[in-house]
């Protein structure tokens, strides 16, 4: 059984910048995701921070079918 520190160690987390450079759009286009509910993220404070394998999974689930 894998622990909580494992799965963390093993997940790629990405900020909002990042990950519109990885999806070509705009901070404001994740922004507005967010919002949608379309992508997997959590809040710090002030810090957001977007589990990657989990985004790219949503959005194919919602018909962006990018390389990614």
């Amino acid at each position: 059984m894998q622990t909580i520190e494992n799965a963390a160690v093993d997940r790629c987390f990405a900020d909002k910048r990042t990950l519109a450079e990885r999806y070509g759009v705009s901070p404001r286009t994740i922004t507005n995701w967010m919002r949608a509910d379309l992508l997997a993220f959590f809040k710090i404070r002030r810090v957001v921070r977007f589990d990657v394998a989990a985004c790219d999974a949503a959005l194919r689930q919602h018909g962006f079918t990018n390389n990614f």
